[in-house]
């Protein structure tokens, strides 16, 4: 999955945008970050990353980030 497919997937599920980042910062969302070639998914809270899920391409991890945010009913509009 490539960023594109994910941002059209996320305007099709009706997926806030505010409950992710795909740049590795924000706070009280889900995170996607690149860390040297492994990228990980993880909840920030409170600058604590909770409940983190690491991936060996961003592929797996946008997929991932997508399952997560519509199984969470906190994220939609």
């Amino acid at each position: 999955m490539t960023r594109d497919q994910f941002l059209q997937a996320i305007g099709s599920n009706n997926i806030r945008s505010d409950a992710f980042d795909l740049d590795g910062q924000g706070d009280e969302r889900y995170v996607l970050a690149d860390r040297d070639g492994r990228w990980d998914v993880y909840y920030s809270e409170r600058g604590l990353e909770a409940r983190a899920h690491h991936f060996s391409t961003e592929s797996a991890a946008l997929e991932y980030l997508l399952e997560t945010l519509h199984a969470d009913p906190s994220t939609k509009l």
